[in-house]
């Protein structure tokens, strides 16, 4: 891909981006055009590494360095929500899911030998799009029903607000 496409690329996908997420919560609309980018350079990089984003992060910055400062401080601001961002993202997805069968994922993991990890995703072109999570106080991946009915309590409210009743949950 030369140069030339990949300009022109980013500029149709970051479009295609912001128009999802422009309607979000947001105290500045340069929040969403900033974001926007981010999952722009991403997705065209392929890397979720910043540097490898830049050059695919249009800017009137003259140095990388400032774009990447940009792309650091929407990463660091402690007023960033990121649940008021990716709730409503998901929940249009489900909204539009359409009559098509909902493949689910239940998982445990392991952090730090301390806590658990329970989360059930959306499997999706051989990703794992997560929809709902819960971290506890619980050293093994093994956990009982009283830890897992909430979660997929949450996980059915989720499917009935989206109209999904065609759902196939796999888990170990």
């Amino acid at each position: 891909m030369t140069t030339e496409n990949a300009t022109g690329d980013a500029s149709r996908l970051y479009q295609s981006v912001l128009a999802h997420i422009q309607h979000g919560l947001w105290n500045d609309i340069r929040n969403a055009h900033t974001l926007a980018w981010m999952v722009t350079g991403l997705v065209l990089s392929g890397r979720s590494s910043i540097p490898a984003w830049l050059s695919y992060i249009h800017s009137r910055a003259t140095f990388a360095q400032s774009s990447e400062r940009r792309v650091r401080g929407w990463l660091e601001n402690p007023a960033s929500d990121c649940g008021s961002i990716y709730g409503p993202l998901i929940t249009r997805a489900l909204r539009d899911w359409g009559s098509q069968t909902l493949i689910l994922a239940l998982d445990t993991s392991v952090l730090f030998e301390k806590f658990c990890l329970i989360r059930v995703s959306v499997l999706f072109r051989r990703r794992a799009v997560p929809l709902v999570s819960r971290v506890l106080e619980h050293p093994s991946a093994q956990v009982s029903t009283t830890h897992l009915l909430p979660v997929l309590a949450e996980v059915k409210g989720l499917l009935d607000f989206a109209g999904i009743h065609q759902v196939r949950l796999l888990a170990d």
